[in-house]
């Protein structure tokens, strides 16, 4: 959307949040995985950019990415994904570190 076109940008800026706050539900069970996908394709190489000044073009993903409503949700999930990587790595060093018998 252009940046010279407000109304887009303000309807953009305030349907975001709303979006996240019907999606919270699934983003506190599976956020994590969700977030990390949504971000890898969002930056992927062959996408558009968020902000592309040259054009006064702003995405609509830009808003998504930035806002801290969505990490905040996704932030549970984010936890336990990390203990559980934490756990694993843990266990394998412990095997590692085990003499043969």
């Amino acid at each position: 959307m252009r940046v010279d076109q407000t109304l887009n940008v303000t309807l953009a800026r305030a349907f975001v949040p709303m979006a996240i706050i019907v999606a919270a539900p699934v983003l506190l069970v599976a956020g994590a995985p969700i977030h990390r996908r949504y971000l890898r394709h969002v930056h992927r190489d062959d996408a558009p950019a968020l902000v592309d000044k040259p054009m006064g073009r702003v995405s609509v993903h830009y808003f998504v990415v930035n806002s801290r409503l969505l990490h905040w949700l996704c932030l549970p999930t984010e936890t336990l994904s990390r203990r559980a990587r934490a756990g694993r790595a843990r266990a394998g060093r412990a095997a590692r570190r085990r003499p043969p018998a």
